[in-house]
């Protein structure tokens, strides 16, 4: 066995070190759970996703809202929840995006780079929002944590730029 400090440099040793814990550590192993969300969930999931992007793009306010737990959830811009976030009642901004989506100037919203992850009854929406109006697009991020309720995904929360 070869001693390492006869070989290497203590600077070279603690990078080395320092880079195959990283690299180890950031490998999954057999047994780690995977939170991909898959099979009629994933579905599901993508239907509401769709519904979603639907509704806003038709400013049709009633299906939108049967896609909420309620219309209390929290939901919110990211700049607004910060500001506010600690009042309560302060990330409860719907009533905000209703009136933006549903009473503001026509526009078609589509997703991309969605990415799904699921435990159960719990699941987290990441993606990119792309709105484009007349006037051209705009794009911004959101993520939206979901409920399965009585069989059906539920908006639970939703934050966006």
């Amino acid at each position: 066995m070869v001693q390492v400090s006869k070989v290497l440099s203590w600077p070279v040793v603690a990078l080395l070190a320092v880079t195959c814990t990283g690299t180890l550590s950031a490998q999954t192993t057999p047994g780690d759970p995977s939170f991909e969300s898959v099979g009629d969930d994933r579905r599901a999931i993508q239907t509401l996703l769709d519904t979603y992007t639907k509704a806003v793009s038709t400013k049709d306010q009633a299906l939108f809202e049967t896609l909420l737990l309620n219309k209390a959830i929290s939901f919110s811009d990211a700049d607004s929840a910060v500001r506010r976030g600690s009042v309560d009642g302060g990330t409860h901004n719907y009533g905000a995006f209703r009136k933006g989506v549903f009473e503001g100037a026509p526009f078609r919203q589509a997703f991309k780079d969605v990415k799904i992850l699921q435990a159960g009854p719990l699941a987290q929406v990441s993606l990119v929002f792309v709105n484009t109006d007349a006037a051209g697009s705009t794009s911004g991020w959101k993520t939206l944590q979901l409920l399965k309720v009585g069989g059906r995904w539920k908006i639970a929360s939703e934050f966006y730029t």
